[in-house]
């Protein structure tokens, strides 16, 4: 099943547990030095993106999902920000303009399974990119895929919606088989999301952002000016084009 059909709907609700989403926000504006143009890419339901786009004159979002980026666009317009939608891959982005900032947020890329898909993101990025724009997007670390996630089961359970989430390592891939069970009277509805994440070491990142064109690159943990640990499981990457 492709990842997040039928799953949009409860996204929101179930990722507003876990995410701080206002964190994240105040992090990339500081270091956002326009304030013109923002491109979200893997925007999902645009619950970052409102936060950000708010502070812009135009945004941009892109996402492979149909029904989030529906989502996303009834929040913006509830909203009157300023914006427009591309369901496309982030591989096919050509727009013609650029941009004070991009992101991707919460591990978009480590769904890019293909690492020359990676490289060409980061080339298309670069050239999207307004001189001393700023790019700035996370990545699931190896030790929270190997680790925390890897061959772990989980089961989450409360009134109005019980789901399981089964995760499978092989090799540099996580496959995730998520079954949810939504109460609609005296039945429940079953709906399935399969998910696959791939394993990135940062520096292998590093090298694919240098040989797009980047020369300036740092990386924090999850949004925070911390340093990375061996036990990081968000690693944010800061990227300005010079």
């Amino acid at each position: 099943m492709e990842s997040y059909r039928g799953f949009s709907s409860l996204y929101d609700e179930l990722i507003h547990e876990d995410i701080d989403y206002e964190k994240m926000a105040s992090y990339i504006l500081q270091h956002s030095a326009g304030r013109k143009s923002y491109l979200d890419l893997g925007c999902g339901t645009g619950n970052l993106s409102l936060l950000l786009g708010r502070h812009f004159q135009e945004t941009h979002l892109v996402d492979l999902s149909p029904e989030m980026l529906t989502l996303a666009e009834d929040k913006f317009t509830e909203a009157k920000v300023p914006h427009q939608a591309f369901a496309l891959s982030m591989t096919e982005i050509a727009f013609g303009q650029t941009y004070d900032l991009i992101t991707s947020s919460l591990d978009a890329l480590n769904y890019v399974l293909d690492l020359d898909e990676v490289g060409e993101i980061f080339r298309r990025v670069y050239d999207h990119l307004k001189d001393n724009g700023v790019f700035i997007f996370d990545l699931n670390s190896p030790y929270k895929l190997r680790e925390i996630l890897g061959f772990q089961d989980y089961v989450y359970t409360r009134e109005d919606l019980v789901y399981t989430w089964e995760n499978y390592l092989e090799g540099d891939i996580v496959e995730m088989t998520l079954n949810f069970f939504i109460p609609r009277g005296k039945l429940y509805e079953r709906v399935e999301e399969f998910h696959e994440e791939r394993i990135y070491e940062p520096h292998i990142i590093e090298t694919l952002l240098r040989q797009a064109g980047f020369t300036q690159v740092r990386m924090t943990e999850d949004y925070t000016e911390a340093p990375l640990t061996e036990t990081s499981e968000r690693i944010t990457f800061i990227v300005r084009k010079r």
